[in-house]
């Protein structure tokens, strides 16, 4: 049986790329006041400052397009995506940004080969369309990467996305940036950014 290329699945949204500006300017349109990035961090729905009808309007706008030019990769996600390219492995973009109704692909391809996040060797794999849920497609891309795959591990920034990964039996990496560090206790590592990761690269610590 032939040997299988080792890879990482690494999730876009939050976790490889910061969506906080975005989502303050947009929790800050439906609220109807100032809202600052800090604000945001680990509360994905703004659960915090909106109402429950705010937040689903607010949600809304977030998975449209507009504002996406706002987003920033996180400090050391680029050198640490890099250390694993040079390793051999290849990394798998798995993202719930979506080809339709609108195709979020293009203009996010395009961002991170500006940034150094996506290069020449990587894959990017998108949700075909908003109507399917985060869970179900990523499970389903799971079962069919890990046929051509040696999966080493994953990182993503939601706890639901996240257990798939854990259920099949992948090292699974937690980061905080959504979500408290609590609703992560499944988790085979939780880290706060991206240089913890790196750190651990380095040491030998974590397989690439």
């Amino acid at each position: 049986m032939a040997q299988r290329t080792r890879a990482v699945i690494v999730d876009i949204d939050n976790t490889t790329l910061s969506c906080d500006q975005r989502r303050a300017a947009l929790c800050a349109e439906v609220a109807g006041r100032p809202v600052l990035e800090d604000d945001v961090r680990q509360d994905l729905y703004c659960a915090r400052l909106l109402t429950s009808a705010q937040q689903a309007s607010y949600f809304d706008a977030f998975l449209s397009t507009r504002l996406m030019f706002m987003d920033q990769p996180y400090p050391c996600a680029a050198e640490t995506l890099e250390a694993v390219r040079s390793s051999g492995a290849r990394i798998i973009f798995l993202s719930g940004r979506f080809l339709r109704p609108v195709d979020k692909s293009k203009a996010t391809l395009q961002f991170m080969r500006q940034y150094g996040i996506f290069k020449e060797g990587d894959i990017a794999i998108f949700k075909p369309s908003m109507d399917v849920f985060d869970f179900d497609f990523k499970a389903a891309e799971i079962e069919s990467l890990k046929k051509e795959y040696e999966i080493l591990w994953a990182i993503d920034d939601t706890p639901r996305s996240l257990r798939i990964f854990k259920q099949e039996g992948i090292y699974s990496i937690a980061i905080t940036t959504s979500y408290p560090p609590a609703r992560f206790d499944f988790a085979d590592l939780i880290v706060d950014g991206w240089d913890e990761v790196l750190a651990r690269i380095q040491r030998g610590e974590l397989i690439v």
